[in-house]
Order: structure tokens, then sequence, then C-alpha cells
């Protein structure tokens, strides 16, 4: 199958995507304050994973809690970047310059979605680690 090129749209994000957006940003500089603020009362050894049962089976200094918040910032921006790029994802039906624009900005808004999931999900994993 030959492959054609797909337009480039600059897409213009409307009020509900800039929420979304501002969402995630929220999210993940209350997740590292989070971590700053509870770091001190954590005690030394804290658990790093947990088992199938939800109980503890490894445990590491508390320095590792650093670890959840800096992966998560990492995917964040990760996605951030290729958000910006919605020409090269795949999509179920061939992009044409009629439908680009509604496929493109579909496509980048489940990725704002995802991005916030990531950071509620890497938040979540946080609070389990420090109220263990």
């Amino acid at each position: 199958m030959a492959t054609t090129k797909r337009p480039v749209i600059k897409l213009k994000l409307s009020l509900f995507d800039k929420i979304i957006e501002g969402i995630g940003f929220l999210l993940l500089t209350a997740m590292w304050l989070c971590v700053f603020v509870q770091y001190s009362g954590l005690p030394e050894s804290i658990p790093i994973h947990f088992n199938f049962s939800g109980e503890a089976d490894s445990f590491g200094h508390r320095s590792d809690i650093y670890s959840l918040p800096m992966v998560g910032t990492a995917l964040y921006i990760l996605l951030t970047f290729v958000n910006n790029f919605p020409q090269y994802f795949n999509y179920l039906t061939p992009i044409t310059p009629e439908n680009a624009h509604s496929q493109y900005m579909m496509a980048t808004r489940l990725l704002r979605y995802l991005k916030v999931l990531v950071v509620v999900i890497f938040a979540t994993l946080i609070s389990i680690t420090i109220h263990y």
C-alpha cells in the first residue's frame, strides 16, 4: 500500500483542551509538592514493590520515592512532545485534507487525557507508598 503525505496542521487549542492541559500540569506540580512535603516524615525504608495481594514485598531507601515523580514527569514530557506531531500517528481512516483537522484534534485530545491519567496513576502510587 502506497503511503501519501499527510497534511501538517498547526492545531489551535480550544478552551477545553487548555483546561485539560492545565489540569495535567497542576496535578504534576501537586505530585512533586506532595513528595517534597512528605519526604522528611518518611521512614528510612519505604516499600518499592507490592505483590498481587497488595502487600509490600520489596523495600528501599526513602529517597527512592523520587523515582515515581521522575518517571511520571518523563512520560508527561514525552507525551507532550509527541502530541505536537499528529500527522505521524496511526489512524483507522485514511487522512485527507478534508478530515485531517478533526482526526488530529481527536488524537491529540486523547493524548491529553492520557497525560492526565499517567499523572493520576503515578500520584496514586506515591500516595500508596507514603501511606503504607
